[in-house]
């Protein structure tokens, strides 16, 4: 008769045999992105991005003069305006450049995910991925920048307020130039003071490579040229403002606009006593009436120093500022795979 134990063995089911990973699984437990987070595809994509800017860097040298006249370094619509077939080269690196994000994104949180349910726990496990974050975010500062930035026009500032698209108002305070020998100009340190609108002001040094921004950089204001232009006073009554030619002022309650600054006089635009805008001469000795009776007078003509800044919209500057903090962090993460080992005894 078999005993206790043979009776217990006999009633257990018998164990059943292991299966390959996949194999007999439900479709929705199958890893279908496997082929999209692999490292051959951004193997693959990583070479293909590097021959198309290759092939890019000789058709924009071949074709500086002709189809890639309107194209900038930070501008991407000079390309698509209009397309052209020279610049094919592009239009293939933007599927190539998306899809290589993609990868590289799905990699990494596949990454982070494994070592996170592995129970790691180490900063430094995590810092490559943390670096492959910061390349993603330069990308689309890249893209934000190339195809929605753009020009706002350029501003003249000297003594008087003038209109600063996006930043308020601003004047000029102060410009320090440090010329060659020749005249050129070796550097420029212009002081600006900005007036927002709330009225609050504040001063900001401009300079070649030392924009005025506002907060992020979103918004820039560069310096594009300086020097001296003539400008007139004008006042009414206890009102005076100081302009050059093309910059206007309110004085009085009215608009006014100074056409053309010549020797002795300027032509000016604004509503006289009828109410309809004219452009009319005014001397030193003279005064012109404005709307509502008051007079405008010109103290004196003289020559102030003045610089153009261009201001322009970048929204991909505050995406590149972000993308430098994040792969600094990742490399600060990894600083023990930079630093030398010590010798052992």
């Amino acid at each position: 008769m078999p005993s206790e134990l043979e009776a217990e063995s006999a009633r257990r089911p018998a164990p059943r045999p292991e299966r390959a990973p996949g194999v007999g699984e439900p479709p929705e437990r199958r890893d279908g992105l496997a082929w999209l987070r692999s490292q051959g595809l951004g193997l693959c994509c990583g070479f293909a991005t590097v021959l198309l800017l290759a092939i890019g860097s000789f058709v924009l040298a071949a074709t500086r003069d002709g189809a890639s006249a309107h194209v900038a370094m930070d501008d991407l619509r000079g390309f698509f305006a209009p397309p052209s077939w020279v610049h094919l080269w592009l239009y293939l690196l933007v599927p190539v450049a998306a899809l290589y994000a993609v990868n590289a994104l799905l990699a990494t949180w596949d990454t982070v995910r494994r070592r996170w349910r592995a129970g790691v726990r180490a900063p430094a496990a995590y810092g490559a991925s943390v670096v492959h974050v910061g390349f993603l975010l330069a990308l689309v500062a890249h893209v934000a920048g190339g195809f929605f930035g753009g020009d706002r026009g350029e501003v003249l500032l000297a003594e008087g307020w003038q209109p600063l698209p996006g930043f308020g108002a601003a004047r000029l305070a102060s410009l320090d130039v440090d010329a060659l020998p020749g005249g050129m100009p070796r550097s420029a340190r212009a002081r600006v003071v900005v007036r927002d609108g709330d009225g609050g002001e504040r001063t900001a040094t401009v300079g070649w490579n030392a924009p005025l921004a506002t907060a992020g950089g979103a918004r820039l204001a560069l310096l594009s040229d300086l020097g001296r232009v003539p400008v007139a006073e004008l006042v009414s009554g206890t009102e005076a403002c100081v302009l050059a030619e093309g910059q206007g002022c309110a004085l009085a309650g009215e608009r006014i606009e100074v056409l053309r600054v010549v020797s002795g006089a300027v032509l000016v635009r604004a509503r006289g006593p009828t109410g309809l805008d004219a452009a009319r001469w005014l001397g030193a000795d003279g005064e012109l009436p404005l709307a509502g009776n008051r007079p405008l007078q010109l103290r004196q003509l003289r020559t102030s120093p003045a610089i153009v800044v261009r201001v322009r919209d970048a929204p991909g500057t505050p995406w590149a500022l972000a993308a430098a903090l994040v792969l600094s962090a990742g490399l600060a993460m990894m600083w023990r795979r930079f630093a030398p080992e010590r010798g052992r005894a």
